[in-house]
């Protein structure tokens, strides 16, 4: 039988002092945590006491929580699934260095999870005290007003999105949208009825001519449609890996690159969208430093950076290297004023195979977060 009990993420505190009680289950936990993780309805009481910060006490036939409720029923369905039909004598003080803690779900590249899948994930995100989950979705979003996007690449349904927003909130998840609106866009692109919106002569670059007005509308009208779809305070953007733009249709226009500038203005607007409805945008980092271009062109993108647009939205900062803790603590703080609003984007190196490259993942993972936690940054 087990005697050791293990809370993720580590908490600030936890005593232990050897004594067990039977346990026979909960006769007042919400009935969504008890049918959803299977847990038993029995005389033991849960109560809410006024104490400070985030915890869980365990007594005999009682177990007093205190700050955030979904927090402390997370640690307390941890304990039950480890120990069964007894619990420990135990006081658990919970913190976290950071108040973001999101998982960001790409499923644009391969399966679209069905709607248990969804819920498992969401399940194991609230056990492990995520309080966000980004969908990226590229084409797959359920626009109304361009009901051919995505047809045929399985993409959600209103309904089961829906579903899974409901779900999260339940949960304690803010489940947010994640979207591409200036490159990443080869799905959308290579439809024949918007194959003109292209930059590039191969639609499958992905990147949207953002020199022609037509086109930039299209992509502010996709980004409402989202925005009135989704309840939640977070809309990311995207704005990643825009190498094409100011290269294609608009250089054979101006005779003049100016891709730092097209990038500026367009994303001024579908920011502009977001927070004319009260929301928080969020956009990929690589394109405001000029991260991974190189050095020449680097100097002309980093102009972009010094416009105030960026002043209310979060930078999601990617990096999937497995390079050292020093590398990762200069991209957190080539932000300069705005790195305490950034979340740092590990990744699993799980692309394109069936199973992570663990070590790539977890030095990576690792080597992000730990910079990023003495840094203060948002989250993740």
């Amino acid at each position: 039988m087990r005697d050791k009990v293990f809370i993720v993420p580590e908490p600030k505190r936890f005593v232990f002092n050897g004594n067990w009680f039977s346990f026979d289950g909960f006769n007042n936990l919400p009935e969504f945590f008890r049918k959803e993780f299977n847990i038993p309805q029995g005389s033991w009481v849960i109560k809410k006491i006024d104490r400070e910060g985030t915890g869980v006490k365990i007594k005999e036939r009682e177990v007093e929580i205190w700050g955030e409720e979904k927090v402390s029923y997370a640690t307390i369905i941890q304990i039950v699934m480890q120990t069964k039909k007894r619990l420990p004598e135990v006081e658990i003080e919970e913190e976290f260095h950071f108040p973001f803690r999101g998982y960001h779900l790409d499923i644009a590249r391969g399966g679209v999870p069905n709607l248990d899948t969804f819920k498992k994930i969401l399940r194991w995100l609230f056990l492990l005290k995520y309080n966000y989950f980004g969908i990226y979705f590229e084409d797959l979003f359920p626009w109304q007003k361009y009901p051919q996007i995505g047809k045929l690449r399985g993409r959600l349904s209103r309904e089961e999105l829906e579903e899974i927003i409901s779900y999260g909130e339940n949960l304690g998840i803010e489940v947010f949208p994640s979207l591409e609106l200036c490159g990443h866009m080869e799905n959308i692109l290579s439809l024949p009825e918007f194959t003109r919106f292209s930059e590039w002569h191969r639609p499958q670059e992905g990147t949207i001519n953002v020199f022609d007005e037509e086109a930039r509308e299209f992509t502010y009208d996709l980004l409402r449609e989202v925005v009135e779809f989704f309840p939640s305070e977070h809309i990311h953007i995207g704005g990643d890996e825009t190498w094409a733009l100011g290269r294609g249709k608009s250089l054979d226009k101006t005779n003049t690159f100016k891709g730092p500038e097209l990038f500026e203005l367009h994303h001024r607007n579908l920011i502009n969208i977001v927070r004319d409805k009260g929301k928080t945008p969020i956009v990929w980092g690589d394109m405001l430093t000029g991260m991974y271009l190189r050095p020449d062109e680097r100097e002309k993108w980093k102009v972009v950076l010094e416009s105030e647009i960026w002043d209310d939205v979060i930078i999601a900062n990617w990096d999937y290297t497995n390079l050292s803790e020093k590398h990762f603590r200069e991209k957190i703080n080539l932000f300069g004023k705005r790195k305490e609003k950034q979340i740092v984007c590990p990744g699993f190196s799980n692309w394109g195979r069936f199973y992570p490259s663990f070590d790539i993942a977890i030095t990576n993972i690792t080597n992000f977060l730990k910079p990023a936690k003495e840094e203060g940054v948002k989250g993740f």
